[in-house]
């Protein structure tokens, strides 16, 4: 397994633009520039872009030009022409259909297993080094990569995270959804989507990030999933807009006892853009990371 999927579709709403192409530190390069320099350490030789089709050439003239030299890649496009046999998009949608949709297009480029990453997230060097060595030890098993909560919070408000519930054996059990995670003197607090109830977080408990290793039988549960998603649209069930999530995909494939995910804890920091004032942070610690010795 040396392949890396990397999601950069997204339209960047809150950041104000393309914030997969936002560039940070003493080289000057993406998030996902430095996650590559990263993988391509720890032992991955393929990149796949997925990727909006007004991006390539962008991608193309600003990261591509100085990819590592030691990585091939691929781009996947994610659009509304791309969907599952006998599947339509209502003429009054306008967003896209979210990060199983996404991965689901590059499908036609993997043949073999690969990891995940969002192109908007920095997810340190342990995470590459635990997906390629965890790889070769599974077989049919997914593989998440954890981060401790304390490592992923932002200064400037509430974050969403996935809370991540584990067996005795390190699988995964279940992501639940909380919302407006903020750290302050009494500690850390959030409120759960499933009841809007405000809860206190331990600093240590492991939260997804959106790291995965898959292999290519995923694609087949990410179709079933979109062909359902957009069955429920048109028939009222669910609003014209809603997404197709990657975790919830994952999470109904545990459910249905199909697959078991098991979970690789790390202690790196996690940090991403989500809003323009993020940008300073980010490359103050890109910086304090990658600055030339």
């Amino acid at each position: 397994m040396t392949i890396l999927v990397i999601l950069a579709a997204g339209l960047g709403s809150r950041f104000g633009g393309n914030k997969q192409l936002a560039e940070f530190g003493p080289q000057q390069l993406t998030l996902m520039e430095y996650n590559l320099i990263n993988a391509e350490n720890a032992g991955f030789k393929r990149v796949v872009f997925v990727i909006r089709p007004e991006l390539e050439q962008l991608i193309r003239q600003q990261v591509i030009s100085r990819l590592p030299k030691g990585i091939t890649y691929d781009f996947a496009v994610q659009n509304f022409d791309d969907l599952p046999l006998g599947c339509t998009l209502p003429e009054q949608r306008t967003k896209p259909l979210g990060t199983a949709h996404a991965l689901w297009c590059c499908r036609e480029l993997i043949t073999d297993s690969f990891a995940v990453i969002n192109a908007d997230d920095f997810y340190g060097k342990q995470a590459f080094v635990l997906l390629l060595k965890q790889s070769t030890e599974t077989a049919k098993d997914y593989l998440m990569v954890a981060y401790q909560l304390q490592n992923t919070l932002s200064d400037f408000g509430g974050v969403n995270r996935g809370l991540c519930k584990l067996n005795e054996q390190n699988y995964l059990t279940s992501i639940e959804e909380c919302e407006q995670i903020k750290a302050n003197d009494q500690g850390i607090s959030g409120v759960l989507s499933s009841n809007n109830a405000t809860i206190k977080l331990s600093r240590e408990c492991l939260i997804s990030m959106n790291c995965w290793f898959f292999n290519p039988d995923i694609f087949v549960a990410l179709e079933q999933a979109i062909s359902e998603l957009l069955t429920s649209i048109k028939n009222h069930r669910l609003d014209v807009n809603q997404e197709c999530y990657l975790p919830s995909v994952v999470m109904q494939q545990i459910e249905q006892k199909k697959r078991k995910v098991k979970v690789l804890s790390t202690t790196d920091s996690w940090f991403g853009l989500t809003y323009p004032q993020d940008s300073k942070q980010v490359d103050e610690k890109i910086t304090a990371l990658f600055a030339k010795k």
